[in-house]
């Protein structure tokens, strides 16, 4: 259950970043980000009636508190790392990272690793260095190192974001999500503006930041639900899937290009997903 459920989230929440980072290229990943999580919190909300949840504990609300907090810092720095390069370079570098540092914490909480597991690891250590190597000179669609760091900065936030949701129990229903969208969609809107940033969404992308938004909240409701159920090495390595769904968005819709041995990263980074989960 727990694969399954961390898959279903994972493809969902890449069309969501893909759609984020579209708009991220026309709009202040601030807004972006405060526009994304509002509509989230909607459906969260909304959701929240519905499933039942028949003890909420403390330790539940703080999680959620910590999951809102590192969720603001990781997809204003996703967005933002998607705004200044090739998205299809950006999001499996995210994921590696996403992945790698929930599974050592299983491990030093007792999970096992088999010896596949470790060369799964080592492999998408390796794809980061592949992904990031780009051609000498100043190429007009080179992703400048900061879009790297970005993205590795998103990946150690969404890293937190789903260690957090791992300590709530299944009994506190989707509560610990909307505590996490309490949090961050006003800390977003202020800092947005404490930065003298515009927070408005043209018309024309509206409804692309909402359907993101949406997706995005479903995702994370799978997403916790994985990660309740454990091992944390299954959720988090399957969890980090989505970049297939935002790599092939990018090449069909944006037809971004990569050179070879980037190509060889982000097939080594998607490879090296089932290596980490396999018993």
């Amino acid at each position: 259950m727990t694969a399954l459920l961390s898959l279903i989230g994972a493809l969902i929440v890449g069309a969501s970043d893909f759609g984020g980072g579209v708009a991220a290229r026309r709009q202040s990943p601030f807004a972006v980000a405060a526009w994304i999580q509002a509509a989230s919190l909607g459906l969260i909300v909304t959701a929240v009636w519905f499933i039942d949840a028949p003890e909420i504990r403390t330790v539940d609300l703080t999680a959620g508190v910590v999951a809102g907090l590192s969720g603001t810092f990781s997809f204003v720095s996703l967005y933002a790392a998607f705004s200044r390069g090739k998205i299809s370079l950006l999001a499996p570098v995210s994921a590696s990272i996403g992945a790698v540092i929930p599974t050592l914490v299983g491990l030093g909480r007792g999970e096992s690793l088999s010896v596949i597991n470790v060369v799964g690891i080592v492999v998408a250590l390796i794809a980061l260095a592949l992904v990031t190597q780009e051609r000498d000179g100043a190429e007009a669609d080179a992703t400048p190192p900061f879009a790297f760091a970005l993205a590795l900065l998103a990946g150690l936030g969404f890293s937190v974001f789903f260690l957090a949701l791992a300590e709530t129990q299944q009994d506190a229903g989707l509560w610990p999500l909307v505590t996490a969208r309490v949090v961050s969609v006003p800390i977003v809107a202020l800092i947005a503006l404490t930065l003298g940033r515009d927070i408005t969404m043209p018309r024309d992308l509206r409804a692309v930041v909402i359907a993101a938004g949406i997706a995005e909240g479903i995702s994370n409701v799978f997403a916790m639900w994985a990660y309740q159920r454990g091992p944390l090495a299954v959720a988090a390595v399957l969890g980090a899937f989505y970049p297939v769904s935002t790599v092939l968005l990018a090449r069909l819709v944006l037809s971004e290009r990569l050179r070879l041995v980037q190509w060889i990263g982000v097939g080594m980074a998607l490879a090296a997903i089932p290596l980490v989960v396999v018993p």
